[in-house]
């Protein structure tokens, strides 16, 4: 079983410092690994948090403000990484047809981060919430991002 779960280091009680959970997004997974279970975990602190958190706060938002979307961000996610062409081309010779699929975004750089989500900003004032401005968007994901932590 392999799962990547996000942690703050930061002091517990009286005198501990610890790993906890910052958000609910990984409580299923934290709450699946049973009491005093050994696991194995390799520790990164990547430069690229700040560009995923916001990535997932414009997901959230979209998933709440688009019916289409079901209220769910994985597909909201999936959306965007679409319309950003953020995709991979898988063509299967036997049919003789294309799939275009959402590529990860787990090994992304910083400068892949940055135009990502310029191109996720534009399509989502574009296409997802036309006529809403830019600065609304902005301040509801910074909201968003500061709830969560």
């Amino acid at each position: 079983m392999s799962q990547e779960i996000h942690f703050r280091k930061r002091p517990g009680k009286a005198g501990e410092i610890g790993l906890f959970l910052e958000t609910d997004v990984f409580e299923p997974e934290w709450n699946s690994i049973p009491r005093g279970a050994e696991v194995r975990a390799d520790v990164t602190v990547p430069a690229t948090l700040k560009y995923m958190r916001y990535f997932r706060a414009l997901c959230g938002l979209l998933a709440e403000q688009c019916d289409w979307l079901k209220e769910d961000a994985e597909f909201a996610k999936e959306q965007v990484l679409m319309e950003c062409r953020h995709v991979t081309y898988h063509h299967d010779r036997k049919r003789g047809e294309t799939e275009i699929r959402a590529k990860t975004t787990r090994n992304l750089t910083a400068d892949q981060w940055v135009r990502l989500i310029e191109r996720a900003k534009y399509a989502v004032e574009q296409k997802f919430l036309p006529g809403t401005p830019a600065s609304a968007i902005k301040v509801e994901i910074e909201k968003m991002i500061r709830e969560r932590r």
